[in-house]
């Protein structure tokens, strides 16, 4: 079935939200899912930016962070039509003239042509956006930048301005590159085809070959092997056509965001985590399966946000909610039970059986949110249909509902849900921060010890899960433990010499990391 394109836009809630926080909503969530807000504390106002007078967006947003400002720079070299390509946590634009600029995530030091540059604080991603201080976008552009801090408000005044991103790229050896948005899918073309646009250009490709299609999740850092089922409009995509014409490779990357739905107003709701989902009207917004505006949806909903990761735009905002069965016509096509065996989060090599009861003799299959699409189900016994879906590497999201679906004779019952939610991690948590920094020399011996960590998924840090090591001892019991950081001053005077720290810190899915580093005590 072709998917049809879509125009989209991307705006945050400007109003107040009215909130309603039933205990019962926030506890559906359960581990990996973040803290709804508290009632009193509206959503904090997002830093807007201005291209030329012309205000983006506001997601990503500029944010502080340790005191600093940083900002989208992709979302920035985007609005000026600056072609950018990206390969894993390498970044690369070309300006016109032919300056390229390069950066990598994690690094303080980019390029820009043959110039090294040092950036005050490194590169770094958030939310699967990259974000620069933004002192560098006025280096690299030559632009002019100023951020007003009571308006909330960066300004970036460019000359380089209009351009027209390319939509084919040579890729060498006679090799090319089809790099845009996804417009449509169509299933039912013989071969089958993905059409691209960009900058006022469209490419239909057709699939001729068996072309290796990588599905990219760039905020849960999923990366895994999909089918054309799991492309969507809206969609960034990169196609690698070979010089025969067959294509190779199809790389299709988007960001997702996934929570419970803790506030509502007519124009907008709010997650746990307090992100806030505002709509444009050409934002498809379904409700178990069914078209709905924003307004419809309530607390307690769980919501998958599927959006462009090079220009922010939502093309999707897929809630559901747990429904009473309704009674089926005789003879009709019917799902009578659907369920999975899913406990709390997952890892990789993790596995959870599915099980649909309906209708015999037709083909069923289920869905993973937003993520997979039409992964087939077994009839064994008449009417009842099976799968067990393993955990591969590389696939993260969070509480995500599962969709099952029948169709028998042509006819399709209605998509049911499963009552329990699945949250897969198969990335380890990162640990980011550390003090005193690895290598320094301080004066105190008894120094305040800490470090900062992240989930680079949707599943959150378990805090009772970390660990601090000192010299060999753990001094855990002593500490602090949140889930964003640790915290420990010793209670006796540490001796003079090299001070060794270890921390450890895993998720609630069970995957662990740890990070050592030293540092040295000089009083005298």
């Amino acid at each position: 079935m072709a998917r049809g394109s879509r125009s989209i836009a991307a705006a945050l809630i400007g109003a107040t939200l009215a909130w309603g926080l039933p205990a019962a909503a926030l506890a559906a969530g359960g581990p990996g899912t973040k803290p709804a807000p508290k009632p009193s504390a509206p959503p904090e106002r997002a830093i807007a930016i201005a291209i030329n007078g012309q205000e983006l967006a506001r997601d990503p947003a500029p944010r502080m962070v340790s005191g600093r400002l940083v900002v989208p720079v992709v979302r920035i070299y985007s609005a000026l039509g600056i072609a950018i390509t990206r390969e894993g946590d390498d970044i690369a634009a070309q300006i016109p003239g032919g300056t390229i600029i390069t950066l990598h995530i994690g690094s303080s030091t980019a390029q820009i042509g043959d110039r090294s540059v040092t950036l005050e604080t490194p590169a770094l991603e958030i939310n699967g956006a990259t974000y620069v201080p933004l002192r560098f976008v006025a280096d690299s552009l030559g632009a002019q930048v100023s951020y007003d801090a009571k308006a909330a408000r960066v300004d970036v005044i460019s000359a380089i301005v209009g351009r027209t991103p390319e939509l084919t790229r040579d890729a060498g050896n006679g090799a090319t590159q089809v790099v845009g948005t996804v417009s449509a899918v169509d299933l039912n073309s013989a071969p089958e085809s993905v059409t691209v646009v960009r900058g006022g250009s469209e490419r239909t490709v057709s699939i001729t070959s068996d072309a290796k299609i990588v599905i990219q999740d760039v905020v849960t850092k999923t990366n895994s092997d999909g089918t054309l089922n799991d492309i969507h409009p809206g969609d960034a995509v990169s196609v690698f056509i070979a010089k025969d014409g067959r294509v190779r490779q199809i790389v299709d990357r988007f960001a997702s965001r996934a929570g419970v739905v803790a506030g509502v107003s007519p124009s907008a709701v709010v997650l746990g985590d307090g992100y806030v989902v505002s709509p444009d009207r050409g934002t498809a917004v379904l409700l178990n399966g069914q078209p709905v505006s924003i307004g419809d949806l309530k607390v307690g909903d769980s919501v998958t946000v599927r959006s462009n990761p090079d220009t922010a735009e939502k093309r999707e905002i897929i809630a559901s909610r747990a429904v009473s069965a309704t009674p089926q016509a005789a003879g009709a096509t019917a799902i009578t039970a659907f369920t999975i065996d899913a406990k709390g989060a997952l890892r990789a090599g993790d596995a959870f059986n599915v099980t649909l009861t309906g209708t015999p003799g037709g083909k069923a299959s289920f869905d993973i949110g937003t993520y997979l699409d039409n992964i087939p189900l077994t009839e064994g016994p008449p009417g009842t249909y099976t799968a067990r879906y393993q955990i591969p590497p590389g696939v993260n999201f969070g509480s995500t509902p599962i969709y099952g679906h029948l169709v028998v004779g042509g006819n399709a019952a209605p998509r049911a849900q499963a009552a329990s939610l699945v949250a897969v991690s198969t990335t380890p948590p990162q640990i980011t921060d550390v003090a005193p920094p690895p290598g320094q020399t301080v004066n105190n011996n008894r120094p305040n010890l800490f470090a900062t960590y992240t989930s680079p998924t949707n599943v959150d840090i378990n805090p009772s899960s970390v660990t601090i090591n000192v010299n060999g001892l753990d001094v855990t019991a002593s500490a602090v433990r949140t889930p964003t950081f640790i915290t420990y001053t010793p209670t006796v005077a540490l001796p003079d010499g090299t001070v060794t720290v270890r921390v450890s810190v895993a998720d609630f899915a069970g995957n662990r990391s740890e990070r050592s580093w030293s540092f040295t005590i000089r009083t005298h």
